[in-house]
């Protein structure tokens, strides 16, 4: 199924949809912000009485399709309740609505700036450690824990009571595994299939036929036994806040791709992500994947140090399935004029080597 555009909600709409979750508040200022394919407004609101405006953002479906928001409000507040990851508080959720555009949730805004995908390959190499080595720190407390449901592998979803305007309660029982696969490797080549299809209409296509037979060789080469664990999976600098100067991460953004899969997965598309590896054919930009792995893997180990002996050794088969990503999203990524072509020499030269096998 293809992504619609968000759809526009008037400003009066947008104002009821605020008093559902929050009753005594005033809507003072009503702003688009450009957030995915899903509608997400910035709004400024102030209390009876009370001239101190404060922000907050409204996630609504851009068609009125669930696309994971239910379960996204979900995950917040059980990530919020369980772990020290820096998600938005969610005020309230509203699922169904015989009026209002629906399902949409309300949270708290955090600070911090938002940067984008590509800036990445600019930060400074101690800016990009503490991102990466914080990301290591989150993924670990991700990854540990505790959700019953989450014992297959498959898209992570809501299985809970409908909320009218109330908070989630951050139930991690709430949380639910929709239509699971019992092995990994099932999962995976479903997963890789539709990426692989989505590769085909892509500028790498020339690629497709070979990924295909070495990712399916791949997959058939894994050597379990795997553990599923909640999964980030939408990894990128447009999905946190951050401090521009220190790297510290002040928000991680958008979970509505939450996937249950083994945690060496996770961890191997966020250093591929956060590395920039894709953008080294730009002028000055090093590939800092063992920068990236190194700070993340020190993170992790403070947080999950059961497991970083799991995610520790570089699999070349989900660095493989990270980059068929890129490619799919080129035409989505920014350049500098004239760059392009050189982009995609490096990726087709980077991925040529993996599939040769010259990538350690």
């Amino acid at each position: 199924m293809g992504k619609p555009d968000a759809r526009e909600i008037p400003d009066s709409t947008v104002e009821e949809m605020v008093r559902s979750v929050e009753p005594d508040r005033e809507v003072r200022t009503v702003t688009p912000a450009e957030r995915g394919f899903c509608t997400v407004y910035r709004i400024g609101v102030s209390g009876t009485g009370d001239e101190t405006t404060r922000e907050r953002y409204l996630k609504a479906s851009p068609d009125g399709q669930a696309w994971s928001i239910p379960m996204e409000s979900r995950i917040q507040t059980v990530l919020e309740s369980r772990s020290s990851i820096p998600v938005p508080e969610v005020i309230g959720a509203v699922d169904d609505h015989e009026a209002l555009p629906t399902p949409f949730y309300l949270m708290r805004a955090l600070p911090g700036e938002e940067l984008a995908y590509e800036r990445v390959c600019r930060l400074e190499d101690d800016t990009l450690g503490r991102l990466a080595r914080e990301t290591g720190e989150y993924l670990g407390e991700l990854h540990s824990i505790p959700i019953p449901a989450v014992d297959r592998f498959g898209n992570v979803r809501h299985d809970g009571p409908e909320l009218a305007g109330g908070r989630p309660d951050g139930d991690p029982t709430t949380l639910a595994v929709g239509n699971p696969r019992e092995t990994w490797p099932a999962f995976l080549r479903e997963y890789t299939e539709q990426e692989l299809e989505r590769h085909t209409d892509s500028r790498f296509s020339a690629l497709t036929p070979e990924l295909n037979r070495w990712i399916e060789s791949g997959i058939e080469a894994l050597d379990g036994p795997f553990e599923p664990v909640l999964g980030r999976n939408d990894h990128g600098l447009h999905n946190l806040l951050v401090d521009p100067e220190t790297g510290e991460i002040t928000a991680m953004l958008d979970w509505g791709y939450t996937l249950a899969v083994p945690a060496a997965f996770d961890v191997e598309f966020a250093v591929y992500l956060y590395s920039g590896a894709f953008l080294a054919g730009l002028p000055d930009v090093p590939d800092r994947r063992p920068l990236v792995r190194e700070a993340m893997l020190s993170g992790y180990r403070t947080t999950a140090p059961d497991r970083a002996e799991a995610v520790s050794t570089p699999e070349p088969l989900y660095e493989a399935i990270a980059m068929v990503r890129i490619m799919n999203d080129f035409d989505h990524l920014d350049f500098p004029d004239g760059a392009e072509a050189t982009v995609m020499d490096r990726i087709r030269t980077d991925a040529r080597a993996l599939l040769d096998g010259e990538l350690d």
